[in-house]
């Protein structure tokens, strides 16, 4: 699944170059994942899917009582976007793991040139407990399996997604 949405370059969103600001880049596509995770129903008090995919309490049915975490963020600035440029956000889900899911990100300038590509690593925090959760069946069923069991640590297999050390050997 993919979430459009379209935004003009505003003073408030340029630096002292006159483009884009990478701050203000990255609070737009914050913007627009929060758009594709309430797409998917995660924040909808009537979802009610809170079976499959581990989420037996059904909490991302419950108002308030969850919220997603970012635990890594890559993008890539490849062209400028200037004041009143309109440009088309699009976000869409590429993969999940049991606890972490992946959420790509792109910035189009008017002529369709992409102005900004990345890629945001999210897992959903049980706001009560203060733990991290499964990725809740709303979200799971618009994103592929990512990571094997037993797989190499990450956010999946360690407390509010921070990575557990990795060994060499």
């Amino acid at each position: 699944m993919q979430t459009e949405m379209m935004l003009e370059v505003e003073q408030q969103h340029t630096d002292t170059l006159g483009h884009l600001n990478h701050v203000a880049a990255v609070r737009i596509l914050e913007q627009a994942r929060y758009a594709w995770y309430q797409a998917c129903g995660l924040f909808d008090s009537g979802s009610g899917s809170g079976t499959g995919s581990g989420s037996e309490s059904g909490i991302e049915s419950q108002p308030g009582r969850v919220g997603t975490v970012v635990v890594n963020i890559n993008y890539d600035y490849r062209r400028e976007c200037v004041l009143g440029e309109r440009l088309r956000i699009i976000s869409r889900g590429l993969s999940m793991g049991t606890k972490s899911m992946l959420i790509g990100h792109e910035i189009v300038k008017p002529d369709g040139q992409i102005a900004i590509e990345g890629k945001a690593t999210s897992v959903v925090m049980d706001l009560t407990a203060r733990r991290i959760v499964e990725v809740p069946a709303c979200v799971a069923q618009y994103l592929a399996p990512r990571y094997e069991p037993g797989g190499a640590g990450g956010a999946d297999d360690a407390g509010v997604g921070f990575a557990p050390p990795r060994t060499r050997g």
